[in-house]
């Protein structure tokens, strides 16, 4: 995570660009643009980012990834290789998830409002779940009466805490439409407790997305035990796990910085643990959610130039055959991105990158350092590995992007391009 592009990127002294030994002009060629690629080396090295200093210092573990940043089968296939979980806010993913290698006791179910029928997939498949308010618990227990089944459950409380994020990420706060008020906390697992359909097993607390700074998290570990003493006080019971979600960010232009992942993780449990000797409370297992830490930098775009359209005196664009039905980000959050051309080296003088679509607002970034642009040329962009193909649309009617692993100079599909049939596949 403390770099922007994939670890195996390397550019030949021709200036093309490779990454996972594969040449990038040469996978657009093969597959086409726009194109995601997911290089796996990178992937698993963010998960033992993870898994490695947790392993030292609080081996009572479970990491999980956040499915949101960028979910499907191969994606899942290759976590669930390096020992993670997924947490899942849908139906859609949840199924996902359950036709992957990710093992069931590994899957958590999280979302403000899950309806009956993704409630009842859960519990057919013993998937803990993670309740967010009154009426979704009272779903639960009638399901479980009719199921004659018993449902794993952690309640997610709101934290309080303010991270500096972005408004729109931001879901430890007292107004957030996630989770539940302190205030009600008592009642809810006391309610839990008292029902034999329903399994009282822990407590998650989330702060946001996109998080630079470490003092909100050791904010989050002084919050949540003092709630795990409050229900040993109130209820009698020691929770059997602990949810501090995630939300740690990562470098998107080289001016980001975010903290270093083996540090984050020993300041945290250092604290966890001189927090729970103090309270005279057993060290519950700690689960961790990281998503955009553990495939952000491990994805890229590929673009092909379509055409450079100069404005004289105000800019110069350069047009994509991408733009905002694949990377949505920089219209949602202004968010910012590092380009380079795949098959040239150098930077030059500024330019904007603008997408495709029927929107003005369509545009990538500004003012973009790179060597003259020509027709058919490749753009690769950094850093797209989350929440790109997790929000893809079909805007425009366009087709949604295929997605390519590259690994030690081999490549295969994860996702196939989309067609013109696929698109009006259910119209009538």
């Amino acid at each position: 995570m403390s770099t922007v592009k994939p670890i195996t990127l390397t550019r030949h002294l021709e200036g093309e660009l490779e990454v996972g030994g594969i040449d990038l002009t040469e996978l657009a060629q093969t597959y086409g643009t726009p194109l995601y690629v997911l290089d796996e080396a990178t992937l698993r090295d963010n998960c033992r980012a993870y898994t490695a200093p947790l392993s030292q210092h609080y081996p009572n573990y479970q990491v999980v990834f956040a499915g949101k940043a960028g979910l499907n089968k191969g994606i899942l296939n290759l976590i669930a290789e390096e020992g993670l979980g997924v947490d899942v806010v849908s139906g859609g993913e949840l199924y996902t998830a359950l036709k992957s290698d990710v093992s069931p006791d590994k899957i958590l179910f999280h979302g403000n409002n899950k309806s009956l029928e993704e409630i009842s997939m859960a519990l057919d498949h013993q998937i803990r779940i993670v309740v967010d308010n009154g009426q979704e618990l009272k779903n639960i227990q009638t399901l479980c009466q009719q199921k004659a089944c018993t449902a794993n459950l952690l309640v997610r409380l709101k934290p309080e805490i303010e991270a500096h994020t972005h408004d729109y990420i931001k879901t430890g706060h007292i107004d957030s439409k996630f989770g539940i008020d302190k205030r009600e906390l008592i009642d809810i697992i006391s309610f839990i407790v008292d029902t034999p359909e329903l399994k009282f097993l822990g407590i998650h607390g989330h702060i946001g997305s996109q998080i630079f700074d470490v003092e909100p998290y050791l904010d989050l570990v002084r919050i949540m035990v003092g709630h795990l003493v409050h229900i040993k006080s109130e209820v009698g019971v020691e929770v059997e796990e602990l949810n501090l979600g995630g939300g740690i960010g990562i470098r998107y232009i080289e001016q980001d910085d975010p903290p270093a992942i083996d540090l984050f993780i020993e300041k945290l449990t250092t604290l966890l643990k001189e927090e729970l000797k103090k309270a005279g409370l057993k060290e519950p297992k700690l689960i961790l959610e990281p998503g955009r830490s553990i495939i952000g930098n491990a994805g890229l775009t590929l673009y092909t130039v379509g055409a450079v359209k100069p404005i004289p005196g105000i800019k110069d664009y350069v047009f994509v055959d991408g733009g905002m039905a694949d990377n949505p980000r920089p219209m949602l959050y202004q968010a910012e991105y590092t380009f380079e051309l795949a098959n040239k080296a150098g930077k030059g003088k500024p330019y904007t990158i603008a997408g495709k679509y029927c929107e003005s607002g369509d545009v990538l970034a500004e003012g973009v350092l790179l060597p003259e642009p020509s027709v058919g040329d490749v753009l690769a962009v950094y850093g797209t590995g989350a929440y790109n193909y997790a929000m893809a649309s079909n805007y425009n009617r366009c087709q949604r992007p295929a997605m390519v692993g590259v690994f030690g100079g081999h490549s295969r599909v994860l996702v196939r391009r989309e067609t013109y049939d696929d698109v009006i596949r259910y119209d009538l």
